[in-house]
């Protein structure tokens, strides 16, 4: 048998997963676990692409998977989203915006929008009348959405900024007006709530159930934002945390009129092939170990002489990147059931980096801090 390192690539099949009573057997469910650029591109295109959903997209095999629960797959600019979790249509604290509710781009990730309810609810208990207003997340299927390269798997939302007016009351809106540096807009009516806008991050920062990649905004407002922190008396861990996350993106917009929050993939996404790009932060955890775990529970699953069990540990093997079971994997290209034979040698091929099957693009690795 081969070693179980895990490589750098992912994969989705089109055959059928074993049932779920079957798998049992084996103590195996779906979605069961026990470097880059400093400055990334936030993934913001121009001019915009036309919405699609890839064809290779296999969304019956996601049915297969007996999951009620939303995860997404590949990276945030080549993958999509699974059961895609709306945002709430009847909170007071968390609000989408119009135009994202009308082009169908309000879903996410269960970890995404169990986050974005929980900041919204912390920032609206703290300061009374408090709205965020959140863009675009994603299709319910993911998918390029118009005018971003990123935002296809669930786990990017664009917020509003908090803001007040000339009065300081509480002046929240959705139509995502431009902030200074100075942190008033253009008109100068309205200026940015450096105390709740730092808030709101760092909520977003500290939640456990959660892991912040980036949050995207223009280095002016950075620098706003981490003043107000440290005048706040913000823990300095958490400020370090917080100065991390914060980045001014290459390759687009310097985000001066909303935020761009993406999140890592979740431990259960992982599995199913959700493939995270760019810097990975000290603290965050990226699973290993419970990935190394998964493999060598399936690697069996290739010799029980079972075609659906081979199909089905063939899929996950390649979802889990694990390159050093291609060696396991190549004994059923031989195999008598044509479907098995097909699989294994399209699984083998692609975990050497020799060929990429069309259904798969979507989860090849990327290079840049996307």
């Amino acid at each position: 048998m081969a070693s179980l390192a895990l490589g750098a690539w992912g994969c989705e099949a089109s055959a059928p997963a074993r049932g779920l009573g079957e798998l049992a057997a084996h103590g195996l469910r779906p979605l069961e676990l026990g470097s880059a650029a400093l400055l990334p591109a936030a993934g913001v295109a121009e001019p915009p692409r036309a919405p699609s959903a890839p064809a290779a997209f296999d969304h019956a095999e996601d049915s297969r998977l007996g999951s009620s629960r939303s995860y997404s797959l590949g990276t945030t600019s080549r993958g999509r989203l699974v059961g895609g979790r709306p945002l709430p249509d009847q909170s007071a604290a968390l609000v989408p915006r119009a135009i994202s509710v009308a082009r169908g781009a309000i879903y996410g990730t269960d970890e995404l929008v169990g986050a974005l309810e929980r900041a919204a609810a912390h920032v609206a208990e703290r300061w009374p009348g408090s709205v965020l207003y959140a863009g675009d997340l994603s299709a319910r299927r993911g998918g390029d959405i118009a005018g971003h390269v990123s935002h296809n798997s669930g786990r990017d939302a664009d917020l509003a900024f908090y803001l007040r007016d000339a009065a300081g009351r509480i002046a929240d809106r959705d139509d995502l007006p431009a902030v200074r540096a100075d942190g008033s807009t253009s008109t100068g009516e309205l200026h940015f709530d450096d105390a709740r806008n730092f808030e709101l991050i760092a909520s977003l920062v500290r939640d456990p159930r959660i892991q912040v990649q980036w949050i995207f905004v223009s280095a002016p407002l950075r620098e706003r934002l981490l003043r107000a922190g440290a005048g706040a008396g913000a823990d300095p861990a958490l400020l370090e945390r917080v100065a991390a996350v914060l980045a001014q993106p290459r390759d687009s917009s310097p985000h001066v009129e909303h935020f761009h929050l993406r999140l890592y993939c979740a431990l259960e996404e992982r599995v199913e092939g959700c493939l995270d790009a760019g810097r990975v932060h000290p603290w965050v955890d990226t699973f290993e170990a419970a990935l190394q775990q998964r493999v060598a529970e399936v690697v069996p699953l290739l010799h029980t002489g079972a075609a659906e069990e081979a199909r089905y540990a063939i899929t996950r093997l390649v979802r889990l990147r694990a390159r050093d079971a291609a060696d396991d994997i190549a004994a059923l290209t031989q195999s008598d059931d044509p479907e098995t034979q097909a699989l294994a040698t399209d699984a083998v091929a692609f975990l050497r980096g020799q060929r990429t099957p069309p259904a798969w693009a979507h989860l090849l690795p990327e290079d840049a801090g996307e």
